[in-house]
Order: C-alpha cells, then sequence, then structure tokens
C-alpha cells in the first residue's frame, strides 16, 4: 500500500513538471501593468523629493556656511532606500555636484580622491584590515594623506510616508571627528519645489517671488495691439469691404490680483492709403478660462465680449451701406467724394496670453446696423445672430 501511494505521488509529481506552464490571463496582464507603473510613478516622487532635500541642504549651506573658505570634500557616499537601486543614487551624486558647482558660496568643494574611496588591505602588529581609506584615516596618512580634506556621508531613507536625509561631514584625521551634521525630511504628499541649482531659494522666498511677480506691474497694463478685420462675402451682389488693419493702444485693467477678470479700453487707428482711414473705441470684459488666476509658467486662455465704435472714411468704405454697392458709387468714390460711415459692432472671442506678455486672439463681430447691408454675408450665424466679421490680433503689453 505504501509502494502505491508512493508511487501516486511520484506520478503525480512527474505530471506536473511535464505540463506546460500556464499563459497569465488579460487580467493578471493588466494587474502587472498597472502595479509598474505605480512602481515608476513612486521611484518618480522619491527621486523628486530627495533632490528636494539635497536642494535644502545645499541652501542651508549657502545661509549658514559651515566653513569660513573653500574646504575640499570627499563625497564618501550617497546610500538610498532599498529597491531603488545605484541608479538614483548616481542621479543623486550628479545632481549634488551640480548645486556645489552652481553654489560656490557655499564653501564646499566635491574633490576626488582615489586612496579615500578605495578599498584597501592593511596588515600591521594588530591584524589585517580592509576597509575604505576614510574609515581608515591611520593607514590614509601613511600613503600621502588626505591633506586637509572632509568626508561628507548622504543617508537618504524612507520611514513611513517620510523620505529622510541625514548627512554629516566627518574631518579625515584618526579620530574621524564630524564637524557638522543634519536631518531633513520631507512627506511623501508634498509636492517638489523643483528648483534650478543655480537659483536656490526656501519654500517661503519662492512664495514671495511668485507674488511680487503677480503684482510686478500692478493693475493697470497698457496694451499695442494689431488687428486685422475680414468681412463675409455676400451671397448675391454687393462688394464686400477689404480686410481692415488696426493698430490699437489703451489701458487694461485687472480686477484683481489673480486677473481673473480683466477689463480694457482701447483707441485704434487704422489707413491704407488712397484706400481707406479708420477711428475705433473699443472696449472688452475677458474672463480667464484655464485656472482661478494667471499662471506665470503655462500660457493663459481667456474669453471676452467687447464692443466697438468704429468712423472709416475713404474709397474702400462705400461697401458699408444697407443698398448693394454698385460701378457708379465705385466710381464716384474714385472721383474724391470719399463715403463715409459709422456703425457699432459687438465681438465675442478667445484670447490665449503667454505671460502676459504677449497674446494672440481671435473674434467674432456682429455689426447691428448693417445687419441689412446686401454688401456683407455672415461667417456664422447663432440664435439668429449674424457675425459678419472675423478678426485676429496680436497683442504686446507693457
Amino acid at each position: 500500500m505504501r509502494a502505491l501511494l508512493h508511487g501516486l505521488v511520484a506520478l503525480v509529481l512527474a505530471l506536473c513538471a511535464s505540463a506546460p506552464a500556464r499563459a497569465a490571463t488579460p487580467v493578471e496582464d493588466a494587474q502587472l501593468a498597472e502595479l509598474d507603473r505605480v512602481r515608476r510613478q513612486v521611484a518618480n516622487q522619491v527621486q523628486l523629493s530627495a533632490y528636494d532635500l539635497l536642494d535644502e541642504l545645499v541652501y542651508g549651506w549657502k545661509s549658514e556656511p559651515v566653513f569660513s573658505a573653500p574646504t575640499p570634500v570627499v563625497l564618501a557616499g550617497v546610500t538610498v532606500p532599498v529597491g531603488l537601486g545605484t541608479g538614483l543614487q548616481a542621479m543623486l551624486e550628479n545632481h549634488l555636484s551640480a548645486l556645489l558647482a552652481e553654489n560656490s558660496d557655499a564653501n564646499l568643494q566635491l574633490v576626488y580622491c582615489l586612496s579615500c574611496t578605495a578599498v584597501m588591505v592593511h596588515s600591521g602588529p594588530e591584524g589585517t584590515v580592509i576597509s575604505r581609506g576614510i574609515d581608515n584615516p591611520a593607514f590614509l596618512e601613511e600613503l600621502g594623506g588626505a591633506g586637509d580634506k572632509h568626508a561628507l556621508f548622504i543617508d537618504v531613507e524612507a520611514e513611513g510616508t517620510w523620505l529622510v536625509l541625514r548627512a554629516r561631514l566627518t574631518e579625515l584625521t584618526p579620530d574621524l571627528p564630524i564637524v557638522w551634521s543634519r536631518t531633513l525630511s520631507i512627506s511623501s504628499g508634498t509636492p517638489a519645489m523643483l528648483r534650478q541649482p543655480e537659483h536656490l531659494k526656501s519654500a517661503a522666498e519662492a512664495q514671495e517671488e511668485y507674488l511680487a511677480a503677480l503684482h510686478d506691474r500692478g493693475p493697470l497694463a497698457i496694451p499695442l495691439r494689431i488687428g486685422v478685420r475680414s468681412f463675409a462675402r455676400p451671397d448675391e451682389d454687393g462688394i464686400a469691404p477689404p480686410p481692415f488693419l488696426w493698430f490699437q493702444s489703451g489701458v487694461e485693467l485687472g480686477m484683481n490680483d489673480s486677473r481673473l477678470w480683466i477689463a480694457s479700453f482701447v483707441l485704434g487707428y487704422s489707413i491704407i492709403p488712397q484706400a481707406y482711414q479708420g477711428l475705433m473705441g473699443q472696449v472688452r470684459i475677458s474672463r480667464l478660462l484655464t485656472g482661478s488666476y494667471r499662471s506665470l509658467t503655462r500660457p493663459d486662455l481667456y474669453a471676452f465680449v467687447g464692443g466697438a465704435v468704429m468712423m472709416v472714411w475713404g474709397p474702400a468704405t462705400g461697401s458699408f451701406q444697407d443698398d448693394a454697392l454698385d460701378a457708379a458709387e465705385v466710381i464716384q468714390s474714385l472721383r474724391g467724394e470719399d463715403p463715409r460711415s459709422i456703425f457699432g459692432g459687438f465681438q465675442v472671442g478667445l484670447d490665449l496670453r503667454v505671460g502676459n506678455r504677449v497674446g494672440m486672439s481671435a473674434f467674432l463681430e456682429t455689426l447691428p446696423s448693417l445687419r441689412n447691408s446686401e454688401n456683407l454675408g455672415d461667417y456664422v450665424t447663432f440664435a439668429g445672430i449674424g457675425f459678419p466679421t472675423f478678426g485676429t490680433e496680436v497683442t504686446f503689453w507693457f
């Protein structure tokens, strides 16, 4: 009986060993892909948080230097949380080197010392010791000494939801005294500041600089705008007006510090020699669509509505009338009897701005007093309202 049981067990094991491996199901593949995505996301967040801690470390050295003069320092090593590999370690070493190279007033100069970081074997009366030169200053002195160098140790550890950086500076003498140490931490839920190596700032200074940039010119700005208005051709008889080129300037008022709402009033002048001239007064109200405050790092998109009153004169302005323009009227205008028209319009459009310094806008305009004109068609008709004018503009602010 026992022999039979052993035989059955051996048969089952043989069948299991000879059976082909089971392929992963689509659900398991999706779970593995999601796990890999989350792992990459966590690794990226740890890297940015570690960069932020190094930035804060060097910023502290700039504010309160450890040494009164530039001092050579050997990077003894950087340790990172288990599982993140030597890639993160190398990136932190490179980031620290860039920080110290750009911030010489920290008074720390990274130097390369082969005998300091190499693993050596030292035999003496007390026995044989295997260690790095940094860990055995007595042997280091026998090899010529490390001079006035210091060793920098940086350890990055994950403790719960916190990332902790521990740094210490050790003098390379037989006693290995610690001359400076510091512990910094950051929560995993805190976004990194992403500071530039050459412009290190504290969080309070960065916030103050951001607010200063928002208030840099106060509530008023002066726009310089160049725009073109084109008019839709009529479906039947009639001659549409030519495109009008406008040069405009005036004042723009931010109704709050965030520039969520903006009002502007501009005056414009248009001229094409021997064709037309024009004057314009225009008012607009704009509302920010991309967020609740003006951004300094990405474009801002505004929607606006406005109204304008225009007066135009010249041979090419005869189309601004209800009746279809005929050849006789064109000849009459060429003889020096220039037509003159005054009309108003209402606009709706979008305005894309970059840093509130340069912008591009497009709009549709309806002309109520010319809604029955046989010289104008409509680009768009909405709710029974025709829009015979399409305009584009480029704006610069000062």
